[in-house]
């Protein structure tokens, strides 16, 4: 559908008017500047909500995973608790000779928690390098 066209003393050559009428109309409509950036705009503002949503999701699931490791904290340690009555009462030598055998800080917290008459006899008691081990980490050294 190629036409040559003359007019006013010019030559204008026409490819199917109608299907260019109908690009330009298409062209406008779907690439206009301001189009596109609306439609970019609506897709960041998109991104960013579902963004939102996950930030949001997370920081529940860290505050239930602080909640439980606080739960567990307050568990072991009154757990840890009813061993100071149960190591105080026991003889010094036997408890001498129990405490360097168990998890460190959980004997640190036992003989920090007996009274001093009580802990200095358990210390006393123990090897050399159990006491001085003991005798620092009490210390905070």
């Amino acid at each position: 559908m190629n036409k040559t066209i003359t007019g006013g003393g010019k030559l204008i050559r026409v490819i199917g008017i109608s299907a260019f009428i109908i690009f330009l109309f298409y062209a406008c409509l779907c690439f206009s500047p301001s189009s596109a950036y609306a439609s970019s705009a609506s897709a960041e503002r998109q991104e960013v909500k579902v963004l939102k949503e996950q930030i949001k999701s997370e920081v529940r699931q860290l505050k239930e995973i602080e909640s439980k490791i606080h739960r567990i904290k307050a568990s072991r340690k009154a757990k840890i608790k009813n061993l100071i009555p149960v190591y105080s009462s026991m003889s010094p030598r036997k408890a001498a000779a129990i405490l360097p055998g168990i998890d460190k800080s959980v004997a640190i917290y036992i003989l920090s928690h007996m009274t001093a008459k009580t802990a200095s006899a358990v210390i006393s008691r123990m090897p050399v390098k159990s006491a001085i081990f003991f005798t620092n980490a009490i210390a905070g050294k």
